[in-house]
C-alpha cells in the first residue's frame, strides 16, 4: 500500500505530529505492509521531526515504517508522489482561510482524475470567511471519496458551505469521528504512565487573528495574562510549566508569547518550556502534571486522554 500523506506539514505543531502518528498506527491495523510519502510545505524541518519521532512510530506500530519526505509545493514532486500512490490523505488539521488550501485542492483533483482514491483523515473545517477559501472546501470534498471530520460542528460547517452553493451534502461519504491523534494518544497511554508531580502544565497561544471576523487579539490575549497570573498566585507553592505546541515561526511558535507572559508579569514559580520537546515527551509532560490546562486544540487531545485531570480555554 502507498500512501501519500499532505497537509500542514513543514510547519507542524506537536498537535500535526501526533495526527501523523495516529494515522500510522491506523494504516498499520488496516494493512500488512505500507509505505508513506509525506508532503512538506519545509522539508527540512519535517526531517527533523520525522526523526525525533521516529522512535514512537516503533512503539505504536511494533515495526519500523518507510517514510519519505518531499517538497510538496513542487508541482513535478507533488504530481510524482500522488501518480505512484493507491491513496492520497489530507492528513488531519482544520480546513481554514489558509492560501496552502489550494495545494489540496489541486492534489484532490490531480488524483480523482487519475482514478487515485482520497481520503480526509480526522480534519475540522473552519475557520472560514472568505468565499475563495469556502470554494476551495467546497471542491476537496467533491474529489474526497471518503471525508472523516474529527468533530460534529465540523459537519454543520460544511452543511452551511454545501448549502451556499445549492449542494446537497448527504449525498456524499462524509462521516464523524475523532482526531487521529486519539488514537496516537490511546496507544502511548497503553505502553507508557506517569505518577502525578507537582508541576501545573499550562498551553496557551497568542489568539490567531483569522480565527475571528473582528479584532479580538488584543482583548483575549490580555485575559490570558491576567488568567496566567492568578494561577500563578493561588497555586504558588507550585511550579507552572508553559508547554507550547509549535516551535516553528512560521507555525507561529508559542514560546514568542509565553516568553512575553513572563517578562511582562514577573511570576517567580512560572517557566517556560524553551528546549523543544518531542511528540513523546510533550505527552509525557501533560500525563505526568498535577494538572493541566489547555488553550491549543491538541493540547486538550492530550491531556484529556493521557490525564483526564485538565481544564480546557475555549
Amino acid at each position: 500500500m502507498k500512501i501519500t500523506i499532505i497537509g500542514w506539514y513543514g510547519t507542524e505543531t506537536i498537535g500535526d505530529r501526533a495526527i501523523l502518528a495516529g494515522l500510522i498506527s491506523i494504516f498499520n491495523q488496516a494493512y500488512d505492509e505500507f509505505e508513506v510519502k509525506l508532503g512538506s510545505l519545509n522539508p527540512f524541518f519535517s526531517v527533523r521531526t520525522i526523526d525525533e519521532d521516529r522512535s514512537l512510530y516503533e512503539d505504536l506500530t511494533g515495526k519500523k515504517i518507510d517514510i519519505t519526505i518531499f517538497n510538496v509545493k513542487n508541482s513535478k514532486d507533488l504530481s510524482a508522489a500522488i501518480n505512484d500512490s493507491t491513496l492520497v490523505a489530507m492528513g488531519g488539521g482544520p480546513l481554514m482561510d489558509l492560501s496552502e488550501l489550494f495545494m489540496v485542492e489541486y492534489a484532490f483533483k490531480l488524483a480523482k482524475k487519475n482514478h487515485i482514491k482520497t481520503a480526509l483523515l480526522g480534519c475540522g473545517i473552519g475557520p472560514l470567511f472568505q468565499d475563495k477559501f469556502k470554494v476551495s472546501v467546497f471542491n476537496i470534498i467533491k474529489n474526497s471519496d471518503l471525508v472523516i471530520l474529527r468533530d460534529a460542528q465540523s459537519k454543520i460547517n460544511l452543511q452551511e458551505i454545501f448549502k451556499q452553493f445549492r449542494q446537497d451534502l448527504n449525498s456524499l461519504n462524509v462521516h464523524v469521528g475523532i482526531d487521529p491523534a486519539v488514537e496516537c494518544c490511546i496507544k502511548y497511554s497503553q505502553v507508557s504512565t506517569a505518577s502525578p508531580k507537582k508541576y501545573i502544565a499550562v498551553n496557551v497561544r497568542d489568539f490567531p487573528i483569522d480565527y475571528s471576523e473582528t479584532d479580538m487579539v488584543d482583548t483575549i490575549n490580555d485575559k490570558v495574562f491576567a488568567f496566567v497570573k492568578k494561577i500563578s498566585k493561588q497555586y504558588s507553592d507550585r511550579e507552572i510549566r508553559l508547554i507550547p505546541m509549535s516551535y516553528f515561526y512560521l507555525g507561529c511558535d508559542d514560546r514568542e508569547f509565553l516568553n512575553r507572559i513572563i517578562l511582562q508579569e514577573e511570576l517567580g514559580n512560572v517557566v517556560v518550556q524553551n528546549r523543544p520537546l518531542t511528540l513523546k515527551s510533550t505527552m509525557s509532560v501533560f500525563q505526568g502534571a498535577y494538572f493541566s490546562i489547555g488553550m491549543r486544540f491538541h493540547a486538550v487531545v492530550f491531556q484529556t486522554i493521557l490525564s483526564g485531570k485538565n481544564f480546557i480555554l475555549d
